[in-house]
């Protein structure tokens, strides 16, 4: 069983993540927080096999979540994928150097979505 939290504050996106991962994932469950703070909160309860962190959100926004989980001794080895349509080079850039393994761009192509939490869990088997 795979399972990957969803972090993102709009719920329209929430859905549609969850009805992408469904059909592309035989053995999948996901689990979403709609802001940071929850988002480590259940990072820390359920310790899901990937992260897909959402950039910007009200309260603490995805730089902080991401720094949060890499900082703590049960979630620094989780892998996280930013996806955000506040995308820029200096938001990628500040989000790798927090810890996020990839980025992604809204609108995203869901092809490349399953290419990097494919890569996410291939890595994190290895580890």
């Amino acid at each position: 069983m795979v399972k990957i939290l969803h972090v993102e504050d709009n719920a329209t996106q929430r859905e549609l993540m969850q009805r992408l991962l469904e059909m592309e994932l035989q053995d999948c469950q996901v689990k979403f927080a709609s802001n940071g703070i929850e988002g480590l909160a259940c990072a820390g309860s359920w310790h899901p096999d990937v992260i897909l962190m959402d950039l910007r959100m009200p309260g603490m926004d995805g730089f902080e979540a991401i720094a949060a989980l890499k900082a703590g001794p049960s979630t620094v080895d989780i892998p996280i994928i930013a996806i955000s349509a506040w995308s820029n080079v200096q938001n990628e850039e500040r989000a790798l150097a927090l810890g996020a393994s990839q980025c992604i761009v809204k609108p995203f192509d869901l092809d490349e979505v399953m290419r990097a939490i494919n890569a996410c869990l291939s890595t994190r088997r290895t580890v």
